[in-house]
């Protein structure tokens, strides 16, 4: 789906979510929002990992310029996600953002010990998402 507005190029965002509601409002803050973006998303870890890999349906998908990941997940979770993409050479310098429920810091600490380059809690409207999606911008900007 690409959500179009003005400004700069298009991000490319993978986002790795199994809640239709998460996904249906973080798409509309994506939509309203000042910035162009181009945003795929799976379901779980095991269909993130064939998109990221470019497996079956998934071979003609554009690179994203950051993975915006759940962790909880049914089938493999973002913990799991993460650990694939450290192993995995042509992924492992992709930027991951986590956006989870848990405020837990222990999961916050294995993110980061993961290599995820933010890890945010997930709001509950469109404000809270568009200072994510903000600091989104400023990752994959540098």
């Amino acid at each position: 789906m690409i959500i179009e507005n003005r400004k700069s190029k298009v991000i490319q965002v993978f986002m790795v979510e199994d809640n239709p509601d998460d996904i249906e409002l973080t798409l509309e803050a994506f939509k309203e929002s000042n910035r162009e973006f181009n945003v795929n998303v799976a379901q779980d870890g095991i269909e993130a990992m064939k998109y990221l890999r470019m497996e079956d349906e998934f071979n003609n998908r554009p690179h994203p310029d950051i993975i915006l990941l759940d962790l909880n997940m049914p089938r493999m979770n973002g913990f799991e996600v993460l650990a694939e993409l450290n192993k995995d050479q042509k992924l492992k310098d992709i930027p991951v953002a986590v956006l989870s429920i848990s405020q837990s810091e222990t999961d916050k600490s294995k993110v980061k010990a993961l290599n995820a380059k933010a890890y945010f809690v997930k709001p509950t409207g469109l404000d809270g998402l568009y200072d994510v999606i903000q600091k989104l911008v400023a990752i994959v900007e540098g």
